[in-house]
């Protein structure tokens, strides 16, 4: 049927709308509005893949792939157009990229999968990480960027230790938290 099969095409929608983001950088109408339907498909794949009962490895290892390709492309545009804000913060920033590629190595080489996990922490830190262009446009990054650091910080660690706590081969990309 079609409907079990919304859920991995939103994901694939949301990998190529990502891509399409970068020529876009500098017509912000286009590219907010592309952004937010970056949004849309990420939130609605994963609940429509719960809601009809169809989440499989494929689906969760589309997310995590759109989730990457989209998270480089969002980095590149802040660097690009909000570089001198994140100047004071660019420790702890590269401390969780580290972080975060130590995580997906590991998980690879003990699971023999890409291993980014969908846990409560994580989902958190996606949706601050998202709202962080809007706060920055706003002028509201005292509000934003240090509560963003400390909670993707966290996640990290957490899944950190998910993945190294987990039998070799055996890890639930969809887990919630420790």
């Amino acid at each position: 049927m079609i409907k079990e099969k919304i859920p991995n095409i939103l994901s694939i929608s949301r990998i190529i709308l990502s891509v399409l983001l970068i020529p876009f950088f500098q017509n912000p109408q286009v590219f907010i509005s592309l952004y937010l339907l970056v949004g849309l498909t990420d939130v609605l794949d994963g609940y429509l893949a719960r809601r009809y009962k169809t989440e499989s490895a494929l689906g969760a290892r589309l997310d995590s792939i759109g989730d990457f390709i989209f998270y480089v492309i969002l980095v590149i545009y802040l660097i690009l157009f909000y570089g001198r804000v994140f100047v004071f913060y660019w420790v702890p920033i590269v401390l969780i990229f580290v972080l975060r590629i130590s995580n997906i190595l590991i998980g690879f080489l003990k699971h023999k999968k890409l291993t980014m996990l969908h846990t409560v922490a994580n989902k958190i830190t996606g949706i601050m990480v998202f709202v962080l262009p809007i706060m920055l446009t706003l002028g509201l990054k005292e509000y934003i960027i240090i509560p963003t650091i400390i909670v993707a910080f966290l996640a990290s660690i957490e899944e950190l230790i998910i993945i190294l706590r987990c039998k070799r081969g055996n890890i639930d990309l969809n887990r919630k938290h420790l």
